[in-house]
């Protein structure tokens, strides 16, 4: 449920995520007066002032962890989509008029183009491959095995091999990128320790309402935000923050 979330518009999104920290906020002031009432004159029972540190510690930790791999993610996502249209550049300037003149060469990328964009790309956000992509990449297949029967260079054609080789490798790794997102218990951790982090900061300052609601404030405000930050790029084909496929349509 949390992934679907990310694919919300930005503003959307930090509206969900500033609702639930109202929403967890007003649940830490609420146990900051509860333990005000409670503990009032007992500070054996209530753990030093430095306590609330090792839980907020933890929290950035695993928050780090998690940023992490998103950004390694949406980079690994941006180097798919040149290396792919990389290869179908190559690919389409050997089979160009004026090169070796492949016509089934140029509809078979062509047709590669579009079923990604509209299919992979567009309609399923990479998370699966398309049959008519699937089936365009068999026609490129099947035109360079054409063009290895009539007399095409050898060197030409093992060089245009070599593109579709990786051309494939680029269309798997999109697709692997697109169904592996950062896992959903990551960020249930996140956001538990989270709430954590609040109740902590609360029991520190049972004594002092006033400033254990600005604490909890501050600190309910930057996990906020840097929560939305980051969930912006959690999934690198949808969203608001995504990577397009401007680069692929711009070739046919």
């Amino acid at each position: 449920m949390l992934i679907h979330a990310f694919s919300f518009d930005s503003l959307m999104l930090l509206a969900i995520i500033l609702i639930a920290g109202a929403v967890s906020y007003g649940i830490a002031v609420l146990i900051l007066r509860i333990m005000h009432r409670r503990l009032e004159g007992e500070g054996a029972r209530v753990p030093v002032p430095a306590y609330f540190t090792a839980v907020t510690t933890i929290w950035a930790l695993i928050f780090g962890f998690v940023a992490a791999e998103v950004w390694q993610m949406n980079n690994r996502a941006v180097e798919a989509s040149l290396a792919e249209r990389s290869s179908i550049q190559r690919l389409a300037g050997s089979a160009a008029v004026e090169a070796l003149d492949l016509f089934t060469l140029r509809v078979g990328l062509s047709d590669y183009v579009t079923a990604v964009t509209e299919d992979e790309w567009g309609a399923g956000a990479n998370g699966a491959p398309h049959p008519r992509a699937d089936a365009a990449v068999q026609a490129i297949r099947l035109a360079l095995l054409e063009a290895a029967r009539t007399n095409t260079p050898e060197p030409l054609l093992a060089k245009m091999i070599v593109d579709f080789d990786e051309l494939q490798d680029a269309r798997e790794l999109r697709l692997a990128i697109g169904q592996r997102h950062v896992a959903e218990l990551k960020w249930a951790l996140v956001v538990v320790l989270a709430l954590l982090s609040q109740i902590a900061i609360a029991f520190v300052h049972r004594d002092r309402l006033r400033a254990g609601r600005a604490a909890i404030a501050i600190f309910t405000v930057a996990a906020c935000l840097s929560i939305w930050l980051v969930a912006l790029h959690a999934s690198p084909y949808s969203g608001s923050v995504s990577i397009s496929a401007e680069n692929l349509t711009a070739l046919f």
